[in-house]
């Protein structure tokens, strides 16, 4: 074991791994929602690139894009590289360039295009617009926990989006024309 950024690395136990998500999926979402793997395997979840998953561990369940792109099972490794830097985008580029590194292949889901992402300033920006329009009573900090997903998905309904509580330009758009 070594230490980085006040958390513990375990020799030997993966970051994470891409998984697929059943559709009808309606569990726990959070890195730090942790649950054993067999809890994992009996909602259905499954490795996307098709190996067993772990005979034991904790993971939490990431999906940093929202449903529409890949779905992530992370260990207390991923959680070292968070503390680093609290992104889980940060944490999820090292991760997966430590796989490519060791010559690992690519993500086998697709991030969404129709809908992208927000850097730092936007969602500090989105977040902000939540505050004026009564959605989220939280800080404006740019990062993305469950009261800011909560006050986005009402956001999204009230402006007839598809509720998923992912920060994107088509939500930052909508609220600054509201």
């Amino acid at each position: 074991m070594c230490r980085a950024a006040n958390s513990i690395f375990v020799s030997g136990l993966p970051w994470g791994f891409e998984v697929k998500v059943p559709q009808s999926y309606a569990g726990p979402v959070g890195r730090s929602r942790k649950l054993a793997i067999s809890a994992w395997a009996k909602r259905g979840i499954s490795r996307a690139d098709g190996l067993p998953l772990p005979q034991t561990g904790s993971y939490g369940l990431i999906r940093p894009a929202g449903r529409s792109g890949p779905a992530f099972l992370v260990s207390r490794n991923f959680d070292a590289l968070y503390s680093y830097n609290a992104a889980e985008s940060y944490a999820l580029a090292i991760s997966h360039l430590s796989d490519r590194l060791n010559g690992k292949g690519a993500f086998k889901t697709g991030w969404p295009t129709d809908d992208p992402g927000l850097s730092r300033a936007q969602r500090k920006r989105l977040q902000r617009l939540l505050i004026v329009k009564g959605y989220y009573s939280g800080e404006a900090d740019g990062r993305v926990g469950p009261q800011t997903t909560a006050a986005i998905k009402e956001a999204q309904r009230k402006a007839g989006l598809k509720p998923t509580g992912r920060p994107s330009a088509r939500i930052l758009k909508a609220l600054d024309q509201s």
